[in-house]
């Protein structure tokens, strides 16, 4: 018979160390809330993990740049809503001039209004930028169906990205359909030039009205890009939550079952410990 190793102790021991092991583990992971705290906790998932983080963080960017765009959009059309009502008011004017009633010196006053009109749709169309950005004062463009494009990405892959057209609304781009007769050169106070004048104005009102509306098209679709966004976000941190977060009721009910065993071990090995004292003195007494 063995005395000099108690196998007893050991594998006693070897069961505690090892619920030890565990037991710090749950600690781990009740302290972190993470189920994966390293890469050595779970490979496969950790790469997994990473692999959805990654995906979120281009998403945010492009929700970010969505957001942005949104705010360009509104801030635009505020600008062209100005344009257009001095438009309208420019052509009320010019109706009223040519009532036939009016005399030189009622016409002067009128394009003293219209003048004043046409510097507000330059100032405004000039000035209307969002964080140094003018969609509106394009130098570059002469026909507002044939614009400049700003590319914009909305989505966190390459190719997914919006083209947003930059015009140009100031009465010397805005022009009759025939490209002649700048709006910057309307004068009612020569009778002749009426039809020329309505002319342009109306092709100008027209003209801001189309820019309006592919602007409104852009918006519709940058919003409905970024709802969409939000749900693939939300679908992804769910799946990474899944991998990664830690179940808080179960790692406590694993605890209490570790407790148990670490406490069940440390009165075995107690117990076992005492094996070879015991056993010598059993066999004294039956000397």
């Amino acid at each position: 018979m063995r005395l000099h190793q108690n196998m007893d102790s050991l594998n006693v021991y070897q069961n505690y160390k090892k619920n030890l092991n565990v037991q710090a583990g749950i600690l781990n992971r009740i302290s972190t809330g993470q189920k994966i705290n390293s890469a050595k906790d779970n490979p496969n998932k950790l790469g997994q993990s990473e692999n959805f983080r990654m995906q979120i963080r281009g998403l945010q960017s492009a929700s970010k740049n969505l957001q942005d765009g949104v705010s360009m959009m509104q801030a635009t059309d505020g600008a062209l809503e100005t344009v257009s009502n001095s438009l309208v008011r420019m052509k009320e004017l010019t109706v009223q001039a040519s009532n036939g009633i009016n005399n030189v010196e009622d016409l002067k006053v009128i394009q003293l209004e219209i003048d004043q009109l046409k510097k507000n749709i330059d100032y405004t169309a000039t000035n209307s930028n969002f964080n140094g950005v003018n969609l509106i004062s394009n130098k570059f463009v002469s026909n507002n169906d044939k614009p400049e494009y700003k590319t914009s990405m909305i989505g966190a892959n390459a190719k997914e990205d919006i083209k947003i057209p930059m015009v140009n609304v100031t009465t010397d781009a805005l022009r009759d359909k025939d490209g002649n007769n700048p709006l910057s050169e309307v004068d009612v106070t020569k009778v002749e030039n009426i039809n020329k004048n309505l002319s342009s104005i109306d092709e100008a009102i027209d003209n801001v009205n189309r820019v309006r509306s592919r602007y409104g098209s852009i918006q519709n679709r940058m919003e409905s890009t970024a709802n969409n966004l939000s749900g693939s976000m939300a679908s992804l941190e769910k799946a990474d939550s899944s991998i990664r977060d830690s179940d808080i009721a179960l790692e406590m009910t694993d605890y209490a079952r570790t407790s148990i065993l670490h406490e069940t071990s440390t009165a075995l090995l107690a117990q076992t410990n005492r094996f070879p004292s015991d056993i010598l003195s059993i066999l004294e007494r039956v000397k």
